[in-house]
């Protein structure tokens, strides 16, 4: 038997396929219900009224495999779309679609980014079939290395322009699922941004039904430290919010900075545009980044802000400002402190406050730091 559980999830997303599922072909013949869009090379409902995209300031390029772009035997093709008059270097984000969907679908989201000052690299999936959720998350963590060696490769447009330190995982349907699960891989990371998300795990010490091949979700496939923001949507069926989205915000550890964005109405599609809920998609997953790619603590308070189109919303974020060297968060800079920090470094642990000089590793450089942080006071 094989792999049942996950191919009844894929099933479910060709069953209810939209416009944005459909190859141009397609596209063409259901013109009554769809449209192809040209400037995203996607096939978009007609009714949606998501065509013309809010872009941010900066002017974008992209490049792919067929450009130069450095492949992977994990994924499926890969697009990369960089700002091409802002300031480098880029903070990046890598975006996974759902099942039986192109890497294609994802475009639109990679123009965005792009707009908004970001590297965006959008990956295909190599096999529907076999590729379980845990497989796409690898993927993820693979393109973000290739975004590493595109950094260093001669003849790339991303030459010396990738922030090699801030990196963000995102995705759609179980591309969202996948996502958040890299961030407990690789605690290094710093965002996630989940499209309604669906997720189940092989693991046979937490899953105990062998009818699903001892596939679940239980708390420990979401114990991460990375913050996360959840968007799901009033009309997904395929993944309701109830069943979905809110146990994913549910198991995700409360000591981690988490969001739950229910957008009115919409479907399973929603995620796919940034202008999804007249562009507050968009908007808040581009202050997400900002706050925790670029640590700009003035988009905290902008994030609290509840959509006007959202039906549920939650989080647990606090804008009350973390002072720099308070690794335990008790408003005071001591020795204890320094006791916590050594103790990180020792074990090998990663924590975001601890990681004084941003540079995505926990080592004496922030001891130190911390030290001088107490002697200057």
């Amino acid at each position: 038997m094989k792999k049942i559980y996950i191919l009844v999830l894929l099933l479910i997303n060709l069953i209810f396929s939209e416009c944005s599922d459909l190859n141009y072909d397609l596209c063409i013949q259901y013109s009554q219900f769809c449209e192809w869009n040209e400037v995203v090379s996607q096939c978009e409902d007609i009714s949606n009224g998501d065509s013309n995209t809010n872009y941010g300031p900066y002017q974008f390029a992209s490049f792919n495999e067929s450009n130069g772009l450095l492949g992977s035997e994990s994924y499926l093709g890969s697009t990369v779309f960089y700002p091409t008059d802002s300031q480098p270097p880029y903070s990046s984000i890598v975006i996974v679609p759902g099942a039986f969907s192109s890497e294609q679908t994802l475009h639109q989201w990679g123009q965005y980014y792009a707009s908004h000052g970001f590297i965006a690299m959008t990956i295909g999936i190599n096999d529907y079939f076999n590729d379980d959720m845990s497989d796409l998350a690898y993927s993820l963590l693979d393109a973000i290395e290739v975004l590493k060696q595109e950094n260093n490769r001669d003849g790339s447009p991303i030459l010396n322009k990738v922030d090699i330190y801030n990196f963000a995982t995102s995705g759609w349907s179980i591309g969202g699922g996948s996502a958040q699960y890299a961030a407990t891989i690789d605690s290094s990371l710093k965002a996630v941004i989940a499209l309604n998300p669906g997720l189940v795990i092989q693991d046979y010490e937490n899953c105990t039904n062998p009818n699903y091949e001892y596939y679940c979700l239980v708390p420990e496939h979401l114990s991460h430290s990375v913050p996360v923001l959840i968007i799901s949507s009033e009309g997904d069926i395929e993944n309701p919010t109830d069943i979905d989205a809110a146990v994913h915000y549910e198991y995700t550890p409360e000591s981690t900075a988490k969001m739950l964005f229910e957008i009115e109405g919409g479907s399973h599609e929603t995620g796919l545009s940034p202008n999804s809920g007249s562009g507050e998609l968009g908007e808040k997953a581009v202050e997400w980044l900002k706050y925790n790619l670029l640590n700009d603590l003035d988009y905290c308070d902008n994030l609290l802000n509840i959509p006007i189109s959202a039906t549920q919303f939650y989080t647990n974020l606090d804008c009350q400002g973390s002072i720099i060297g308070d690794i335990n968060e008790d408003n005071l800079i001591n020795v204890q402190d320094i006791v916590l920090i050594v103790s990180l470094v020792m074990n090998s642990e990663y924590n975001t406050n601890a990681d004084l000089n941003t540079d995505g590793e926990l080592n004496v450089l922030d001891i130190v730091q911390v030290v001088n942080i107490i002697l200057a006071n």
